[in-house]
């Protein structure tokens, strides 16, 4: 009888994404059988908070042992096919030297692929910037190829040493791709990654622009859909973030404070620090705007490849990896720290003389945090709403910022819970992780739908306004504000004052005040820092918040209207800040507002109640969605005011130069002239149905020519009183600069007293 020896039966060992992909002549086929590229938005965001967070542990100095910092990615079975026989189709020349036949981990594989391909492409478009007369040109040549050539292109490619090119796609599927020594892309490369990767190959081997993946050729797949959001991670927030608009990736500075410089760039390289820590970023084109760009992409390079990493197992046997796989897909879906969580409380209070956690008050608000967890339907999704759940709850706990790793959330879970002495102490923690959970349930599946309010604020006064402002700070995608209002929850179930709703209703105003005046006159840089010092250094009550916020706002010299207005003047822009900000500001200004007949194209405070713009109704409102440009934004023809577009003022992006259409007849205004723009804002400020069914007639006295489908939408929009003050404008009078910064004063004036009393009154 043979002897078993199940030691050998499986090779099994811990590599990084670049170790285990780096290997020589390595090609992954897999089979048939394999169910086709099926990563969704939730696991694409899952990585790329996963690269963000750690990146940011090690930069901003939360891990006191850099080494420790690693991501495990999941496990990879594979077999080595060493029957070539077995590869279907095959083109034996062209086969690469090690087959390994991928049982378990294409997913991860081929999106980890995938993103190598797209930071080659923005290591090249940062090698592009600098010119060869430049002094840093030689060093960023040569860290970038480096990167590319040694690295990142052994994730998705291995040498062959023959054929045109002779790199290949490192994965290819089975009965769809066959590995060519010369034959085209098209014909060898059927499944669309193998496809994207051979195209890819070929340019880059050619040196010709890259292929991008086109919702056309992919017909919006989600490799396409992953790809493009990946790639717009990589531009919108890694690569600026050194501009201090996100607080979502780390800087290049703290990046170069923490890390080591070998593990970026090789060796030391004193001169391109001293660049960085320079921080001139008002000139794109400059050193250290380039290198900062290029030090946060290095690090997401690094994390990926060295700091992320595999269980590799390879049995010896396919049989057994097929056991393997179904044991390990069959174990159902992973559990979370919370859910760890939980034995430490049931234990707890089962061991005291006459307790049981059944129907206990632990037991009562754990339930709420199930229910709240139990709303997500995948794994993904459960683990999703796990951190963003922790990492918002102990913001508002005591400013802490909280890994997604789940190790880490288990060790703060338990070492919180074990600092309270008395099981009352331990029960209200567990009750306030319960209101918490149950406030952002309520916040999550809030959407406004048929101008409902939003169901904590009932038919209080103003709780219309509270509900509009919830759903600006949840277009605005501001979650710090759940901490401030989870916490007031949470203050209101267990105090239960009086006046629970009014308090509520007043901390969503000050809250959509604060985050509004900020981001007004601001980037979004430092923003979410101030509530983490708030919680740390405070005790939650309304008054200490405003309190806070006051001193906040005079830190940055915009509490009051001249500061603010200094600053909103340049930066309540249509380019500088957010759509949602924008919307706010014209509903704000339109909010019982009347034209201004002593200034042109202007307006001015009415009567209470004569037009309401604050409501949940206006901002879901189709005919209130779409910003336009009154003087659009590209001046054809010369047709506008050239001052307008001067590109040091762009008075076009002002707030006095736009206001809100439905969508439709925004692309239908589009980059008309003024007489005809007039034209359809005098009608759908029309009150009377008459004069608008005479819209043809007034077209033509202006010489202007409306096609049917304009005409339609005309007649058919719904009456809109902000467009009042610029409809009443004579036609003989141009749309002009100082008609703008008119109307632009007024508008801040009347912004100004209506938001920032929710702060200061």
């Amino acid at each position: 009888m043979a002897v078993l020896n199940i030691e050998k039966s499986f090779l099994t060992e811990n590599r990084s994404v670049l170790d285990f992909l780096n290997q020589s002549g390595q090609g992954l086929y897999i089979p048939l059988y394999q169910r086709d590229y099926s990563w969704d938005t939730d696991n694409i965001e899952q990585l790329l908070e996963d690269l963000s967070r750690g990146i940011q542990r090690i930069a901003i100095g939360e891990v006191t042992d850099d080494s420790k910092e690693i991501r495990f990615l999941g496990t990879i079975i594979t077999v080595v096919e060493s029957n070539r026989n077995n590869i279907y189709p095959v083109e034996i020349q062209a086969v690469p030297p090690r087959i390994e036949k991928l049982i378990d981990g294409q997913q991860r594989v081929s999106t980890i692929a995938l993103m190598a391909t797209l930071l080659v492409k923005r290591l090249t478009e940062i090698k592009s910037k600098v010119k060869p007369t430049n002094e840093i040109y030689d060093q960023v040549i040569e860290i970038c190829d480096t990167w590319i050539d040694q690295k990142l292109c052994k994730v998705f490619s291995f040498d062959l040493g023959r054929g045109k090119p002779s790199l290949k796609p490192k994965i290819v599927r089975g009965a769809k791709d066959y590995w060519t020594r010369e034959n085209s892309e098209n014909d060898a490369y059927k499944s669309e990654l193998a496809n994207y990767l051979g195209h890819f190959i070929k340019a880059y081997c050619d040196k010709t622009s890259f292929p991008c993946l086109t919702k056309e050729g992919s017909k919006n797949s989600l490799l396409y859909q992953n790809g493009r959001r990946i790639e717009s991670w990589l531009k919108k927030t890694v690569a600026v973030a050194h501009e201090g608009n996100t607080d979502d990736f780390a800087s290049a500075e703290n990046i170069l404070n923490k890390f080591s410089q070998d593990q970026l760039w090789d060796y030391d390289r004193p001169e391109l620090v001293a660049i960085v820590r320079q921080s001139d970023y008002n000139n794109k084109k400059g050193n250290s705007y380039i290198l900062s760009e290029l030090v946060q992409t290095l690090a997401v390079c690094h994390y990926l490849l060295d700091r992320c990493c595999f269980t590799i197992i390879q049995p010896t046997d396919d049989d057994w990896a097929f056991d393997m796989f179904q044991s390990l897909n069959a174990t159902g879906t992973p559990l979370t720290a919370i859910e760890t969580f939980k034995p430490t409380v049931v234990n707890t209070i089962d061991n005291l003389p006459n307790k049981q956690f059944k129907d206990s008050i632990s037991d009562i608000y754990f339930k709420k945090l199930e229910a709240f967890l139990s709303e997500a339907t995948t794994a993904q999704q459960k683990n999703k709403r796990t951190n963003d759940y922790l990492t918002s709850f102990f913001v508002a706990y005591d400013g802490r910022t909280m890994s997604t790793h789940f190790s880490y959330q288990r060790k703060v879970l338990n070492e919180v819970y074990s600092t309270f002495d008395s099981l009352e102490q331990k029960e209200s923690f567990v009750k306030r992780m319960g209101n918490y959970a149950e406030f952002y349930r309520e916040w999550l599946s809030y959407d406004g739908k048929n101008n409902a309010k939003f169901h904590l604020v009932g038919d209080a006064n103003e709780s219309d306004l509270a509900s509009m402002l919830i759903l600006f700070l949840k277009s605005s995608k501001h979650k710090m504000a759940i901490t401030v209002l989870g916490s007031m929850y949470n203050l209101i179930q267990e105090d239960n004052p009086e006046n629970g709703v009014e308090l509520f209703i007043e901390s969503v105003k000050v809250i959509a005040a604060y985050y509004f005046i900020w981001r007004s006159a601001y980037p979004n840089a430092g923003l979410d820092t101030t509530y983490r010092d708030f919680f740390k250094n405070n005790t939650f009550s309304i008054n200490n918040l405003k309190s806070y916020i006051r001193s906040i706002l005079a830190k940055k010299e915009i509490e009051n209207k001249d500061g603010w207005k200094t600053l909103a003047k340049n930066y309540l822009k249509y380019d500088s800040t957010g759509n949602d900000v924008i919307r706010l500001a014209i509903l704000a200004s339109a909010h019982d507002t009347i034209p201004d007949n002593n200034h042109t194209g202007s307006l001015k405070l009415g009567r209470h109640g004569c037009a309401p713009y604050l409501t949940v109704e206006k901002w879901m409102s189709q005919g209130l969605k779409t910003i336009e440009h009154i003087a659009p934004q590209t001046n054809k023809e010369n047709l506008w005011d050239t001052s307008l577009y001067e590109p040091t003022t762009k008075i076009f992006q002002s707030i006095g130069n736009l206001t809100l259409l439905p969508q439709d007849l925004n692309s239908s205004a589009g980059n008309k002239g003024w007489r005809e723009k007039l034209l359809y804002y005098q009608t759908v400020a029309e009150k009377d149905p008459a004069k608008i069914q005479s819209l043809e007639d007034k077209a033509s006295e202006l010489g202007i020519q409306l096609n049917s489908n304009t005409v339609d939408l005309l007649k058919s929009s719904q009456f809109s009183k902000h467009l009042e003050s610029i409809s009443c404008i004579p036609y003989k009078i141009d749309w002009n600069r100082q008609i703008i910064e008119n109307r632009t004063e007024a508008m801040l004036d009347i912004i100004w007293e209506r938001i920032a009393k929710w702060i200061f009154d």
